[in-house]
């Protein structure tokens, strides 16, 4: 998918007066058509080829160590707390104010950061269906399988909350948001990644912990099931549940599709079978 609106992208996440939705609504002429998100067979991904529900999950519980860890520049937030400090203890000696200042937060900034990445929930998805490595990686082995959504036909309130991620060398400094507290600022860290994973092209849905009163961090994307790619050994291992998926979607006149190897290359490709 072609990525030139990044650029603006990128602003509208910087504007502090532009919250989440407002921010979807923009994006929606951005968006692919159709999303996909790579599911084992467990718990939850039956609960989502069954039942149309999307997992969010914990953030601090995601496969990559650096995804949602908040970044703050030590030395700029330093230097600003300081300028707090001096303003509430006028009298007090200044270079002991800023030793102070500067030990309390190299103490208390990372975990502070820690624990705002617990506070967060999140579902992933991805632009296309035949990565052999996010099969491996999301779908255990080739033994899952993937959910197709066109995004046209899920509720407004979700499609808009589901945002592009920024790929990139640098990570994101969230030295405004952590200042400010500004809503529309503090999740702008959880949408950038390194460049190692860009092969992904994801897109995902952040939602902060505690908004649900039922403690069940589902999205239902049922009206938007578009299609289902079965993995390369999901006949083998998952057999019985294979046959239930077609015959389930068969019955809706949802596509099911399998996975399979192309002859000579690298390549995987879907081929419907029902």
């Amino acid at each position: 998918m072609d990525r030139k609106w990044e650029k603006d992208y990128r602003n509208y996440l910087d504007d502090e007066n532009l919250s989440e939705i407002e921010m979807g609504k923009i994006m929606d002429q951005y968006r692919p058509k159709r999303i996909y998100r790579y599911m084992r067979f467990d718990d939850f991904g039956e609960k989502n080829i069954f039942g149309g529900q999307v997992y969010l999950g914990e953030a601090n519980k995601l496969n990559d160590p650096f995804d949602c860890l908040i970044y703050v520049n030590h030395e700029t937030f330093t230097k600003h707390m300081f300028q707090i400090v001096c303003k509430i203890f006028p009298q007090t000696d200044r270079k002991l104010l800023e030793e102070t200042t500067k030990a309390s937060i190299t103490e208390k900034l990372d975990e502070y950061l820690y624990y705002m990445k617990s506070q967060f929930r999140i579902a992933c998805f991805t632009e296309n269906s035949d990565s052999p490595l996010m099969w491996a990686h999301y779908s255990d082995s080739h033994k899952g399988f993937c959910m197709e959504y066109d995004l046209t036909k899920i509720p407004e309130g979700y499609r808009y909350g589901v945002l592009p991620v920024i790929y990139s060398d640098e990570r994101y400094d969230a030295i405004r948001a952590v200042i400010s507290r500004n809503g529309n600022l503090v999740s702008n860290p959880f949408y950038f990644k390194s460049s190692y994973w860009e092969y992904e092209k994801e897109w995902r849905m952040v939602i902060p912990e505690g908004i649900v009163t039922d403690g069940e961090y589902y999205a239902d994307f049922h009206e938007g099931i578009s299609g289902i790619h079965l993995g390369l050994k999901s006949f083998d291992c998952h057999k019985e549940k294979v046959e239930k998926i077609i015959e389930k979607y068969s019955q809706k006149k949802i596509p099911v599709y399998k996975i399979i190897i192309e002859p000579s290359n690298y390549n995987l490709r879907s081929v419907q079978i029902n």
